[in-house]
């Protein structure tokens, strides 16, 4: 091979690499948030109490979340996701304004 082919076959090999890394990042970050946050819910023994649960993506800050409904707080939702190891709990109720105080679904 001549030497002015190596460096492009090289360069061709490491873009390839990552671009297939990429979808196994994504996918080892969706599972890690939600085993996470599942756990978290099974230690409150706050699992039995969701009516639906969904994971989604952030493409502003690149994270995973789950979004909860309970059966027993049906006007709010709640929005679960891992920054630096730590679960952030946020509630919006039905109007999209964030509720504060009064969530029974809060992990601390």
């Amino acid at each position: 091979m001549k030497k002015e082919v190596r460096p492009f076959v090289f360069t061709l090999i490491v873009l390839v690499v990552l671009i297939a890394a990429y979808p196994s990042y994504l996918l080892f970050s969706k599972v890690s948030t939600e085993l996470r946050i599942e756990n978290r819910l099974e230690e409150n023994d706050y699992e039995k109490d969701i009516s639906k649960q969904e994971t989604k993506f952030d493409s502003t800050t690149g994270r995973y979340f789950l979004e909860i409904k309970y059966e027993n707080e049906p006007d709010y939702t709640y929005y679960y996701t891992v920054i630096n190891g730590v679960i952030l709990t946020s509630a919006y109720n039905q109007k999209n304004v964030q509720v504060i105080a009064g969530l029974k679904h809060d992990l601390k």
